[in-house]
């Protein structure tokens, strides 16, 4: 989890201090009280500080994203709740699917980050919010099933399309708007002589999808390009989209894929029925 800095009193007395040593930090400056049980560190983040100020705590998609886990969205928004008093003054905090909980830590841990994520976004969203808890081991999918048991039927059921072998939430977008059109997909395939895949299409479509974060170097644009010609020596073809074309540029990007399943080019002629022995997956 990203370095936070904020700690209430109980966490303080955790760490070995005492209130003695609490009150001396505090005039030292080296500890800095931001309001009614939270204090901070001379290295704190900011926005934790802020938000601790105001009485809340960091929780839904920027807890999340604090934990390491993919969301949507760009991190200029700060997502935070308070308590059942905060919730009759302010409307612009995040709420979770049944009464409001108490405060603890100054940043959310993860189920109950989820539980307030579940109900600021759906479908595709968040799905690809559960693929990356998921990928990062940082929930069983049991456990996800457990913290969503308050939220509608039609949220619960996405968690049966989840796949924890999505290596960003736009491969995960992309998978399940696919799907969606009945398209046949399969997760980070190992390829023989080429390596693992995002997306395998069929027989022989390949898409490779660049996450938000996904910055090429050289050395990383050869190996794509490497990649890509020995994709076409083996038979395949590649398809890759950037996050752009994900976000925001989907309808071109689909209309590529699609004209592709259309003309059966996707498909290896005369071998629909039979399997590539090239091809492994961790879930056929």
């Amino acid at each position: 989890m990203k370095y936070i800095g904020v700690y209430s009193y109980a966490e303080l007395i955790a760490t070995g201090l005492t209130r003695k040593e609490i009150r001396r930090q505090c005039k030292t400056g080296d500890l800095i009280r931001l309001g009614r049980d939270r204090y901070a560190d001379k290295a704190a983040d900011q926005v934790v500080c802020e938000v601790a100020r105001r009485g809340h705590v960091v929780s839904c998609l920027t807890a999340l994203r604090y934990h390491g886990v993919w969301v949507p969205g760009t991190a200029t928004k700060v997502h935070k709740r308070g308590n059942s008093d905060a919730y009759r003054k302010a409307n612009a905090l995040c709420r979770q699917y049944g009464r409001p909980e108490s405060l603890r830590s100054a940043v959310d841990d993860v189920p109950t980050a989820l539980r307030h994520a579940a109900k600021c976004v759906d479908g595709e969203e968040l799905v690809a919010v559960c693929d990356s808890i998921l990928n990062k081991e940082l929930m069983t999918i049991d456990e996800i099933r457990t913290e969503m048991a308050s939220a509608p039927l039609a949220k619960r059921r996405l968690l049966d399309v989840c796949d924890g072998h999505a290596q960003s939430g736009t491969e995960s977008m992309v998978r399940c708007r696919l799907r969606s059109r009945r398209i046949s997909v399969r997760v980070q395939v190992q390829i023989e002589g080429i390596g693992r895949v995002d997306l395998l299409v069929g027989d022989r479509l390949i898409i490779e999808i660049d996450s938000e974060e996904y910055h090429r170097t050289a050395e990383q644009y050869e190996e794509d390009r490497r990649r890509d010609r020995k994709a076409a020596e083996l038979g395949y073809l590649t398809l890759r989209f950037t996050y752009a074309a994900v976000t925001t540029g989907w309808a071109d990007a689909e209309g590529q894929v699609l004209a592709i399943v259309r003309e059966g080019r996707h498909l290896r002629r005369g071998t629909k029925k039979k399997t590539d022995t090239r091809i492994t997956s961790a879930n056929p």
